[in-house]
């Protein structure tokens, strides 16, 4: 053997044999290590999660069932600490006649009928006073007189030694006469203490173990499971198995609670035990693995049978595709090297519509992205070095202009006329507010100050034509937002939407918080609405998404209208902020802008 590979390894194979025969090998060293790996390490974590979840279950279970015993617990003390029911049977006297027994045994029955309806698995209740007179109570008091006297006198016996507690017994068949077959009971005994501690007699509660069986049937999904309950002192309750046979076990040593795998009987079994919080009940479980382990055992042969096929699918996958991915690959590492040079329009020939071709496709438009973005750049530093220059040539009327506003407002003032004064006041902050650059960030409180300017000077021209609300909370005033932003949406109101409106020019800004689609994005929202003429469909799309002819203007004047908000939000802050606008032609617009709720800008304050 050991010639065969030597005299292998010495021969010339191709490239494409050689990669077939290394793939090959690693696949099957590969495949066979890591499905034996993986059998083990899935077998280790399946049953520490399984013993997991099955001691989490059998906790969830006897909780619901602890909680069931202390509502049977809260009905019997009903029972013993109703003066009425202490009062009867502390009344029974030896020269008690039978009838007067009767009706003494029918008015508790009375007054235990709501008992009955609360805990419908209580099949009989049997009372003994001091005398040991008996009163046997419920539909079916006569189970009772199925059961052995010693087991029932045995039981009140242990009452001796408690005060009060509930004591416990699982009724075997060996505690029924002869003539009566084998049920599913369970006896529940205590002393009758009233709330002043004195002991007036005892009482026995027959159960069935559907309170049992109601929970801890929920136990045997995996199968083959047994469950065994026991009281506080060890003696079992209740246990069953899924095959409905009862049978005692020998536990092995196992903790208070916790969980344990033991091989018994050729296969391995999950042992589990809780201990109840309230009446001090122990459940164990005992579930086989077997039939799991057996279906673990698919993982290592499914590992098997995929090296082996994973060796043929590689065999014929390299055999077809070497021939066609050499070329390609080394066109497209040719056209890499030339773009490494500088040359980023070079393109490669597709030649397939594969994964090759994809790239090959994905590397062409990267080039030509490279080589757009590189002449955008380009001209952007034209474009910014010559908006420098307007710039600065605009800057010199406005300052001209805000001196003589100046000037004109002391000349009202001093001549007494406030009203003129006060609209040149407005007119000048709102000229020296224009001055600073406009994709400069300002809070709101500015923003909205400068409309304010701006809906005086309007509201003089309009008199009583116009009414202007502007409802905004305080703990949005510091919010940053771009400059200049808002002012061309309201003058657009007046420009447009009351150009053919003679009266009644109604204006509303209101601003307010937004939670995202995806309750991790805060929008702060500005609804500018009139009640002007408002928009067509057609003049809707035109602003929001203009034409490519119309997105520059002339050099002579920058256009600042609700494009220009549209393009300046996308410019800064881009998806999922931006404009919508809402209208319906004869009655009005509302224009809704959606920007970032901060206080604060990215790197910093602003």
């Amino acid at each position: 053997m050991r010639d065969i590979v030597v005299r292998l390894l010495r021969r010339r194979f191709t490239f494409s044999t050689k990669l077939i025969l290394i793939l090959v090998a690693v696949n099957l060293g590969i495949s066979g290590i890591t499905g034996l790996i993986t059998y083990r390490v899935h077998l280790t974590l399946f049953n520490e999660e399984l013993s997991r979840q099955y001691s989490m279950q059998n906790q969830q279970v006897l909780a619901r069932l602890d909680s069931r015993i202390k509502d049977i617990y809260r009905i019997s003390e009903y029972i013993i600490f109703n003066p009425m029911v202490k009062e009867l049977v502390s009344g029974v006297e030896e020269s008690t006649s039978s009838y007067e027994r009767f009706m003494l045994e029918h008015e508790l029955e009375e007054q235990l009928r709501q008992v009955r309806l609360d805990a419908p698995e209580i099949i009989a209740i049997r009372i003994y006073d001091l005398k040991n007179n008996m009163f046997n109570l419920g539909t079916y008091a006569g189970s009772f007189q199925q059961l052995d006297p010693g087991f029932l006198n045995e039981t009140i016996g242990q009452l001796g030694e408690t005060s009060g507690e509930y004591i416990w017994r699982g009724v075997g068949e060996e505690q029924f006469f002869q003539d009566y077959a084998y049920k599913n009971w369970v006896l529940a005994a205590r002393l009758m203490r009233s709330t002043e501690l004195d002991t007036y007699g005892v009482m026995l509660i027959l159960l069935n173990t559907s309170l049992f069986e109601t929970y801890l049937k929920d136990l045997r999904q995996l199968g083959d499971t047994e469950t065994y309950l026991y009281d506080s002192n060890g003696a079992m309750l209740y246990h069953s198995t899924e095959s409905g046979v009862q049978q005692e076990i020998i536990l092995p040593p196992m903790e208070d609670r916790g969980d344990l795998i033991v091989q018994e009987d050729g296969g391995s079994y999950l042992y589990t035990k809780q201990i109840s919080d309230k009446v001090n009940f122990t459940l164990v479980s005992r579930a086989s693995l077997r039939e799991i382990h057996h279906r673990s055992q698919l993982i290592l042969k499914v590992a098997v049978m995929s090296a082996i096929a994973s060796i043929l699918l590689f065999w014929l996958i390299i055999t077809i595709i070497s021939k066609r991915l050499l070329s390609p690959l080394k066109s497209l590492v040719k056209a890499m090297t030339l773009v490494r040079t500088g040359k980023f329009d070079t393109r490669v020939d597709i030649r397939s519509r594969d994964e090759l071709g994809f790239i090959g496709d994905r590397f062409n438009q990267m080039t030509e992205q490279i080589d757009t973005l590189i002449r955008e750049v380009y001209q952007r530093e034209l474009s910014e070095k010559e908006a420098e220059l307007k710039a600065i040539q605009a800057q010199l009327n406005p300052h001209f202009l805000y001196n003589s506003l100046g000037m004109f407002f002391w000349r009202f003032y001093s001549l007494g006329d406030e009203e003129a004064a006060q609209l040149v006041n407005s007119l000048s902050e709102m000229l020296q507010y224009t001055l600073e650059p406009a994709g400069r960030l300002t809070t709101l409180r500015d923003e909205l100050k400068q409309i304010d300017h701006y809906l005086s000077i309007q509201k003089a021209r309009h008199k009583e034509v116009l009414t202007a609300e502007i409802d905004v909370p305080e703990e949005l005033y510091d919010c940053r937002i771009i400059r200049l932003l808002i002012q061309p949406v309201v003058e657009n109101v007046f420009v447009h939407a009351f150009r053919d409106k003679k009266t009644g020019h109604h204006l509303t800004l209101r601003g307010y918080r937004e939670t995202g689609t995806d309750q991790s994005i805060s929008f702060l929202v500005l609804d500018i609405e009139d009640n002007g003429c408002g928009m067509t469909e057609e003049t809707i799309r035109s602003i929001l998404l203009p034409e490519p002819s119309l997105a520059h203007q002339s050099s002579e004047r920058e256009g600042i209208g609700l494009s220009s908000v549209v393009r300046r939000i996308e410019l800064m802050h881009g998806k999922p902020y931006g404009i919508q606008i809402l209208s319906t032609p004869g009655l009005g617009t509302k224009i809704r802008l959606r920007l970032p709720d901060k206080t604060e800008w990215e790197g910093g304050k602003t």
